[in-house]
Formats: structure tokens, sequence, C-alpha cells
């Protein structure tokens, strides 16, 4: 769950409660105000009628004044709160459509309504309660909105690490504030220029020592020529091809690297199989047994994609105890078969450059094939698995 997730429900929360509190409270005071006017009008109205008989139209106005009431116009509620029958008429407490509350005398044909202006005021003061209620509900949602302002920058943050982890070196951060994420952000940038520049440094470096070694091999290649046939020339000339395979392999890593985006275009599986068994020099045919069963279509760069399987081809070539191995593409995937002892090791662990069998270390190769391959597959978004059954290595590329 995010940071923003977490304080969204908590706000949600915060604010379930607060309405729930401000509710209860409104409902709480409303029953008590409803109480008190109740029992007030009550005894008030009982104190009019008796006051109704002896009193004259002044002596009442000035009672009702001592009691905190005044006369007001008829009024129309069916809201009845309270209704008592007199031996001289009627007692009502209504309920106006405004909220307040009237009391209502019926002396035989008098018909007088009264209000109490100091529940009126009472009144007054609970509503200020609940606006005080909606302005903590109302802090707390600008509070909620600053925090997530505050914390916006973290998306932006968030985005640029994951372009950079993707590849995208040259991604930053905007800076916006002076604050801590603001730091955060500072920080994450002068961290990216510092490994874009190592990884520039490192990508130069191998291109230029790659390139520079071509001329000295093909001077040593030439020179070698030269000589009359011995055992020393012929190890001296091995050396040299697999010098020659090591600066070729080392190039291919460094362009990977660096390219941003591969070309895509569509092609057929067989095309695919096609090009990569091209790529593989002074190799029996008969060695490779083919079986194309779906014939499906594929969007990527055929170059790289068929230098990845000539790598697969390649591997399984060398480490196979016995011959043919097999190639077999069907429900969009590209499966090598080879016969041979299980890996050492997991197969993640042979995804790193310069890793292969202690058992064949007498092996022609460096150990790049497969990182090569992870690397272009994994730039197409293609799954490579692996899984050893019945004493066979399958090796798989998945189109996704």
């Amino acid at each position: 769950m995010s940071i923003f997730t977490k304080i969204t429900v908590l706000f949600l929360i915060s604010l379930a409660l607060m309405v729930g509190i401000g509710y209860k409270i409104d409902t709480i005071n409303t029953q008590k105000y409803e109480s008190v006017v109740l029992q007030k009008y009550l005894l008030d109205g009982r104190k009019i009628f008796s006051w109704m008989a002896t009193s004259t139209a002044d002596e009442l106005n000035d009672r009702f004044r001592s009691l905190n009431l005044v006369k007001i116009s008829p009024v129309d509620s069916k809201l009845v709160m309270l209704r008592q029958s007199h031996t001289f008429g009627l007692l009502e407490i209504l309920k106006a459509d405004e909220g307040d509350y009237i009391l209502h005398i019926r002396y035989f044909d008098d018909d007088i309504y009264l209000r109490d202006i100091t529940l009126q005021r009472a009144q007054k003061e609970g509503w200020i309660l609940n606006v005080l209620v909606i302005a903590d509900i109302v802090v707390l949602a600008i509070i909620f909105f600053i925090i997530l302002r505050m914390l916006s920058p973290l998306h932006s943050i968030t985005a640029s690490m994951r372009r950079f982890a993707q590849g995208e070196y040259r991604s930053r951060s905007p800076i916006h504030s002076r604050d801590e994420i603001g730091e955060v952000a500072r920080s994450y940038n002068e961290m990216a220029q510092t490994i874009e520049n190592l990884i520039r440094s490192r990508q130069e470096l191998l291109r230029d020592v790659g390139h520079e070694l071509r001329t000295p091999i093909a001077r040593g290649m030439f020179a070698l020529e030269q000589l009359e046939e011995s055992n020393i020339r012929d190890s001296l000339k091995h050396s040299f091809k697999e010098l020659e395979q090591l600066t070729q392999e080392l190039l291919e890593i460094e362009k990977l690297q660096a390219t941003d985006s591969i070309q895509s275009e569509s092609f057929s599986a067989e095309t695919l199989v096609m090009e990569a068994l091209s790529k593989l020099y002074l190799i029996d045919e008969s060695n490779i047994e083919v079986r194309i069963e779906e014939n499906f279509s594929i969007t990527g760069d055929l170059q790289y994609l068929s230098l990845a399987l000539k790598n697969l081809l390649d591997n399984a070539l060398k480490y196979a105890d016995r011959l043919p191995i097999r190639l077999e593409a069907a429900s969009k995937s590209i499966n090598i078969y080879n016969h041979g002892d299980p890996l050492e090791k997991e197969f993640s662990y042979f995804l790193t450059p310069f890793t292969r069998q202690e058992s064949s270390r007498t092996t022609d190769g460096f150990g790049l094939g497969l990182n090569i391959v992870s690397k272009i597959v994994a730039k197409h978004g293609f799954l490579l698995s692996y899984r050893y059954e019945n004493e066979e290595h399958c090796f798989s590329i998945t189109v996704q």
C-alpha cells in the first residue's frame, strides 16, 4: 500500500469519526435542549393558566416578561411536541418550521402564542458548537490536501528512478521545494549524474579497448600466416581467434547496453531460425534437428534476436554429450534441447558475465553467451527460461 493510499485511508477514517462525533453531539444537544424546553414550557403553562383567571392584560404581559416570554403571531405547525388538556382550555408545545419552540395556550376562546427568548439564545449557542465541528472537518480536509501537495513530488521522483532503472540514464527529477523532499530529489539527481558518468566512462573504455584490440589481433593473425605449420603456430592461431571472439562479444555487450531502443519489425519464427543458423560457422547441419510446429509471428529486432538464438545454439552444441541437438518452435516459444549433465548452479548464475560450468573449463568460450542472450531478450520484453528434464537441458525464448 502506497503512502498516498495510507494517508487517504487515515483521512477518510478521521473524517468519518469527525462526522459521526458531530452528528452524535448534535443529537445529544438537541435531545437535551428539547427536554429543557418541554420542562420549562410545561411549568410556564401551568403558571399562565393560574394567572389568566386573576390578572389583567397588562399584568399578564408583565408576568410573561418575568418568565422571559414574548407574544408572537399565531403559527401553523404540524409538529406538536406536547399537548395537555386543561379545565379551561389547552396547552401545546409546538416546533415551528424554523426550529423554534412555541408555547400555545388556549384559554376558553383566546389563543396565545409565546416564545422564550432565552431558549432561542441557547439554541443559537448550540449552533456554534455545530459550526465548530464543521470548521474542524474543513481544517482536517485542508491539512489532508496540504500533505498530499507536499508529498506529490514523490511521484515524480519515483517515476524518474524507475526510468533510470530501465536504462534512461539521463532521467532526472525536477526540484520545486526546499524541504526534505526537495533534498531527496537533489540527492537522487546527484547520485544519478554520478552513476551516469561512471556508466558512460565504462562504455567508452570498453568500446575503445575493443576497437584498439582489433588492430594488433589482425596483425598477429597476418604474421602467423607467414610462419610454417607447427603446433606452436596452431596454438597461437587458436589463442588469437579466442581473443577476437572475446573482443567481438565485449563489443556486442557494449552496443547492447548503449542502445536505448531496438528496431521493430515483424517476421516469422522460421525466418528467425534461418537467420540464427546462418550465423553459425562451420557447423554440420546434421547436428541440429529443426522442427517448426507453429510458424508464429514475432515483432522485434531480427539481428539481435538471431544473435541471441545463435548463442543458445552454440552453447547447446558445445556442451551436449551427444548429437543432434533439437530446435522446436511452437506455442509462441522457441525451445532448444541438448542432452547433458545438469547445471552445477542455479540458472541465474550463468546469466552473469564470465560464468561457466566448473567441469567445462576446457571448452571454448568466455561465459558471455547467455549474458548477451538475457540482455537481448529483456530488451524485447520476452521471457528467457530454462528447465532440465529427462537428462535434457531446455532453453526457451517465449514471445510475450
